[in-house]
């Protein structure tokens, strides 16, 4: 179908949906950018928190709990103690006394995937710590990790140290990785044999064997560890849109619309209409016709429908003097 048979207000809807329907895809694209980002930021938020969480523990050489710990995770090393005397900080004063107890140690290992655990059952988003130099299973990279592992070494050979990261979905969940580098703090388990204490070398053989030991350890200070891994399923885009978009916000496109249409039918479709009308009235010889820009000067108006008007009223007029001077001739 030719555009030459369409009038001018089926042009104008068309014109319309088009520039409606640009917009809207234009919006969800701004808005799934942004969704991207937001998810981004989470991600990132979340691996530096565990990062110093890590390396608060790591100072302390990990963190010890007393009479628990998760038999899925376990523990590293455990003291046993027949009872003891309780003393507040810095004080001398015996305030009572505890029975026999035991004291379980977590390494930042261990107490990472024990948060993690936590953290998916109360806010269905998890973490962990991969590395391609893996000591358990647990710890050993999958697809996604080992691409983003690959992608984060290449950035540290381009020299960016600061932020080394990568992210990106994995079927319907968002994932993030952040680069963990070797401290000082992590020589004490993953550092070389001399630097390791010998009751800790033997503890972390005990409970991961001794191959898995020798791979994960060696490290120097500076050395890219491994990655922090976190998954977060979000609640979808369209959950986000509903949350989003609200009455307000589908009042205004409303709005704009009407007003759009109103402008349309005010400002040019009724103009054009009133002016086709006009010229055919003059073709057949009505020249009484007021087209209501009399009086108006071209060169002082800038809209050009009112100018097309003056031009059609001007060739009236024209047109109008030259029927006049035919009548006089005869």
């Amino acid at each position: 179908m030719s555009l030459k048979n369409l009038s001018v207000t089926q042009k104008v809807f068309i014109v319309f949906g088009i520039v409606v329907i640009l917009a809207t895809l234009s919006f969800f694209h701004l808005l799934s950018k942004t969704y991207d980002e937001s998810l981004k930021i989470q991600g990132r938020s979340i691996a530096q928190e565990i990062l110093i969480f890590r390396k608060w523990a790591a100072s302390f050489g990990g963190v010890w709990t007393k009479d628990k710990y998760s038999p899925d995770v376990g523990y590293l090393l455990e003291i046993k103690s027949n009872g003891g005397n309780l003393l507040a900080y810095q004080g001398e004063e015996n305030l009572g006394t505890i029975p026999a107890f035991h004291m379980y140690l977590h390494n930042p290992a261990l107490a990472t995937r024990e948060l993690s655990n936590l953290s998916n059952i109360e806010y269905g988003w998890s973490f962990h710590v991969v590395s391609d130099r893996y000591m358990t299973k647990a710890d050993k990279p999958d697809p996604w990790e080992e691409k983003a592992i690959k992608e984060i070494e290449k950035k540290i050979k381009s020299g960016d140290r600061k932020h080394p990261e990568y992210w990106g979905w994995d079927g319907d969940t968002f994932r993030y990785a952040r680069a963990i580098f070797v401290k000082k703090s992590c020589l004490k388990c993953h550092g070389t044999p001399d630097q390791i204490d010998p009751v800790l070398y033997k503890a972390m053989v005990a409970k991961y064997g001794e191959e898995a030991v020798k791979r994960a350890t060696g490290y120097k200070v500076g050395d890219l560890r491994g990655i922090i891994s976190v998954t977060i399923l979000p609640a979808g885009m369209l959950s986000t849109v509903t949350d989003v978009v609200d009455l307000w916000n589908v009042g205004a496109l409303i709005l704009a619309l009407l007003i759009f249409w109103y402008f349309a039918q005010n400002e040019i479709i009724k103009p054009i209409e009133k002016l086709t009308k006009a010229a055919h009235d003059i073709s057949l010889g009505k020249l009484d016709v007021d087209l209501g820009v009399r009086g108006l000067k071209e060169e002082e108006v800038k809209d050009e429908i009112t100018k097309l008007a003056i031009a059609i009223d001007r060739l009236r007029a024209s047109i109008q003097i030259a029927m006049e001077r035919l009548r006089k001739k005869k």
